[in-house]
């Protein structure tokens, strides 16, 4: 039986969600569905491919991964299909695709059914026709599409000059950690062993890297790496998105908040 995983922007107080799973049993009554996530806001496409990107590759291979956001982005209402690192992924033609694998190529079908009314039921019933006829090995019902078919997005990436570097935020979570489009990797590639600090206003700044939330005093400010290996700002027992005023907006324009750091 397969195992398919659900990330939208759905929520979990109304009826969608559930029907969605009702569908999905009625074709496979042993699957296991696992809920990603489906509490982000939204227009928050790059917040939900963050977490996305994050959890999808520990699935084991063979995985379907139905992607229901922002289904009515694209005026053609397109769907999309890849099989990427062993992984099945479904998701509207929304930018999704391209922000998930950046310039990686890889090879992205449409689904060539038309689907009528269309809503979050309907698309999801199309995913889960697809999902069974691969697993009987049928590619039916999809063709090859370029990037030039689809919509594109370009996720922010942080640019380095003049000894500073220009980071966006990515992602808000619940604890109000501020997680930034820094992996540890291009962090150290720029330090160069340098010493580093991240000002703020009040003149607040951060010049030493944690390893752990408790490095520092409770209500103290702090920055790690977290375990999707990208900066992070926190405050230990406290919410460092509030402290120094970052917002959680819709991110139309893929980032809303910019962090400088310096090295010297």
């Amino acid at each position: 039986m397969p195992l398919i995983t659900l990330t939208s922007d759905l929520g979990t107080q109304n009826h969608a969600l559930p029907s969605v799973k009702g569908r999905i049993m009625t074709t496979f009554p042993e699957v296991s569905i696992i809920d990603i996530t489906h509490n982000i806001p939204g227009f928050n496409l790059q917040q939900i491919v963050y977490v996305f990107k994050q959890a999808y590759r520990h699935f084991p291979q063979g995985t379907f991964h139905f992607i229901l956001c922002e289904l009515y982005a694209h005026p053609a209402r397109q769907l999309l299909y890849a099989y990427e690192n062993g992984q099945h992924i479904f998701c509207g033609d929304n930018g999704f695709m391209t922000l998930l694998f950046d310039d990686k190529p890889i090879q992205i079908y449409r689904l060539t059914e038309q689907v009528a009314p269309y809503n979050f039921i309907t698309v999801s019933d199309l995913f889960i026709s697809s999902a069974a006829a691969l697993l009987h090995q049928h590619r039916s019902g999809m063709e090859n599409v370029t990037v030039n078919d689809i919509v594109v997005k370009q996720p922010t990436h942080a640019s380095y000059r003049d000894n500073m570097l220009e980071a966006q935020v990515l992602y808000i979570d619940q604890f109000g950690n501020v997680v930034l489009n820094v992996t540890y990797k291009q962090f150290e590639e720029v330090r160069r062993g340098r010493k580093f600090k991240i000002l703020f206003m009040r003149d607040e700044e951060i010049n030493i890297l944690s390893v752990h939330y408790n490095d520092v005093p409770e209500g103290e400010k702090l920055c790690l790496f977290n375990t999707a290996d990208h900066l992070e700002i926190a405050v230990n027992k406290g919410n460092a998105s509030r402290l120094f005023g970052f917002k959680d907006r819709n991110d139309q324009s893929l980032f809303y908040n910019t962090i400088k750091l310096f090295f010297e």
